[in-house]
């Protein structure tokens, strides 16, 4: 038994798998696959599950295919095919509704059973192929023993299309060794039609025969053919049988092709194979498993024949298990290690702390000795306010108008000349350039012309005011009130 790292199973290799075939058929399993540009063939007598195990894992070993993608074919006898009406079932969910469908048209359980399929071209109907359990699981252990997975599984009537063109409609008469001969139908690759001959004996030109007996076997094969030709040209008008290919083991399928062309209404040739190495229909079934046919997409590989990963093991829990301690061994390594270069960090900053304390220390020293006395702070206190209060003494002589030394006489001769008989003044308080009036008008109107008279007096135009107020007294007279605009610096005061 092979074995693997049990990581392998959970990491996804980035390169590319390589592509095998194998077909099982019941007699025998053929493998297929291509190295350095050539087609490798090899074969297996299997007629049991256990000996297509064996042969499995006996030709993947003999070959060392280890991690490759299989394409299964399984082989006529194997499975079964069935042409059923349409359903009308989403294609995701065709897979798990088709057994129950066609569970009055075999003898399995629905259980037991795997089915797929896709549109036939005759009526609209769907071509269903349908096979047991208990014959695919076994090859796909055996795949996955041998180190490989399964890529697909399709039938071999189904394949047999990747042989024919794709633009035409071919009817194929094909036999493998130790089996029957068949006759397989295909429009555009898509297989629409199937039948078995019976009666034929093999070869069915053997030298030891006669050639009137020959031609007989012939005639009625032929014979045969041309009924099934004129089915299928009923049932494909738009695009009739064209070509009848021939494929069978044991004969000259060119020297059959010749024999049955002059019997037939349709061009008969033989199948050239893709390679020298494919002389087998079995090798050319598997071969043809490595193309896919769009039309005819069918996989039997469903979900519920895919291995299911089984995480809750026994070998799973043990190997979490030794995960997890290393892991936890590493992170209190990496702990430890961060804890210890802490450590060297703390150690150098208390250092560092203790020569600076040492340093503030010496100079809290240097700074008392330079300490001066009490005496001496006082003296300097002192000192700085007489030294404040000389400052304000020159500030208010320098702030003396020149207007207080020469004095008032001038402004208030003015203030005669400017009377008038509308104006009488019982209040003048004078401060530096600042003129404060009060009296009475003989009406509001008289205060603002006598203010505009002040700019025809020297003494008088300078002046300003903020404030004008205007009322009247208990005997019913004008009352006026003039506020000057006043200056910080102070002069003397003239009332």
């Amino acid at each position: 038994m092979k074995t693997h790292s049990f990581f392998s199973r959970f990491i996804k290799n980035k390169k590319q798998s390589p592509v095998i075939s194998l077909a099982v058929f019941p007699e025998s399993i053929s493998l297929v696959f291509e190295s350095q540009s050539l087609w490798v063939v090899d074969n297996h007598d299997a007629t049991t599950n256990v000996q297509r195990e064996s042969a499995i894992d006996a030709l993947l070993t003999k070959h060392q295919l280890v991690g490759c993608q299989v394409k299964l074919v399984i082989g006529h006898g194997l499975y079964q095919s069935l042409l059923i009406e349409k359903p009308e079932i989403p294609q995701e969910e065709l897979s798990t509704a088709l057994p129950f469908l066609i569970k009055d048209l075999v003898n399995e359980s629905p259980m037991e059973l795997v089915a797929g399929g896709f549109p036939a071209p005759l009526k609209e109907r769907l071509q269903v192929f349908a096979a047991g359990r208990k014959t695919l699981e076994p090859l796909i252990k055996a795949v996955a023993k041998a180190g490989s997975e399964v890529d697909s599984i399709s039938t071999e009537e189904v394949q047999w299309g990747a042989l024919t063109s794709s633009t035409m409609s071919q009817l194929i008469l094909h036999r493998r060794e130790n089996a029957g001969l068949q006759l397989t139908a295909f429009k555009q690759q898509v297989m629409c039609f199937q039948r078995q001959l019976r009666g034929v004996r093999f070869p069915l030109l053997a030298d030891g025969a006669s050639e009137q007996q020959v031609a007989l076997q012939l005639d009625s094969l032929a014979l045969e053919l041309q009924r099934s030709l004129d089915f299928l040209s009923a049932q494909l008008r738009d695009n009739p049988i064209s070509q009848l290919l021939i494929s069978c083991d044991g004969e000259d399928d060119a020297a059959l092709a010749q024999a049955l062309s002059e019997r037939l209404s349709v061009k008969v040739v033989a199948i050239v194979a893709p390679s020298d190495t494919l002389i087998s229909n079995a090798s050319r079934i598997a071969w043809a498993a490595q193309t896919s046919i769009k039309e005819a997409n069918l996989d039997l590989y469903t979900d519920s024949l895919k291995p299911q990963t089984q995480l809750l093991t026994l070998r799973n829990v043990m190997a979490s298990w030794l995960i997890g301690t290393i892991l936890m061994a590493t992170f209190f390594g990496w702990q430890q290690w961060q804890s210890h270069v802490v450590e060297q960090k703390l150690a150098a900053e208390q250092s560092r702390l203790s020569l600076k304390q040492g340093e503030m220390n010496r100079l809290k020293t240097a700074l008392a000795q330079h300490l001066p006395s009490e005496i001496k702070v006082e003296l300097a206190d002192n000192l700085e306010q007489h030294v404040a209060t000389q400052q304000a003494t020159l500030n208010a002589i320098e702030g003396h108008d020149s207007s207080l030394r020469v004095g008032f006489a001038g402004m208030l001769q003015q203030l005669s000349d400017a009377a008038n008989g509308d104006i009488s003044l019982n209040h003048i308080h004078a401060t530096g350039l600042s003129l404060d009036l009060a009296g009475v008008a003989r009406s509001p109107e008289s205060v603002p012309s006598w203010i505009q008279a002040f700019k025809e007096y020297e003494h008088l135009m300078d002046r300003r005011f903020q404030v004008m107020s205007l009322g009247r007294n208990d005997n019913n007279i004008v009352t006026f009130k003039l506020q000057a605009q006043r200056v910080s610096k102070a002069a003397g005061d003239v009332k």
